[in-house]
């Protein structure tokens, strides 16, 4: 068993957002993204692994197959590894997401950033 702090991840730079590994393992891939104001992450999916995002703090805005939608805190998204997303921090605050990937697709994403 593990436990972590996602407080102690939730790091925020101003040049551009940040990526902090909570559990990389077999099955699931699970970390924080950090975006301070118009920061984002441009569109792409995930192979054969479904996301779920779970909005901490802030709010935003997520596309997804190209409908955009306003996400807030406390919000869960769902997308299946296909589709294609990007999400933009579009409030005026820091925001963070908790995001897990299952199954743990390639090492190319599981890096902090």
């Amino acid at each position: 068993m593990k436990i972590e702090k996602i407080t102690e991840k939730m790091e925020y730079s101003e040049e551009k957002f940040t990526k902090k590994i909570l559990y990389n393992e077999d099955k699931v891939l699970c970390f924080i993204l950090n975006f301070k104001p118009d920061q984002g992450v441009p569109s792409h999916n995930h192979e054969e692994s479904d996301l779920i995002v779970h909005i901490l703090v802030g709010q935003g805005e997520m596309v997804v197959e190209g409908k955009t939608y306003k996400v807030l805190q406390g919000d869960v998204i769902h997308c299946k590894g296909k589709e294609m997303f990007s999400i933009k921090n579009t409030g005026y605050s820091d925001m963070s997401c908790l995001v897990m990937l299952s199954p743990n697709p390639s090492a190319l994403y599981s890096k902090e950033v």
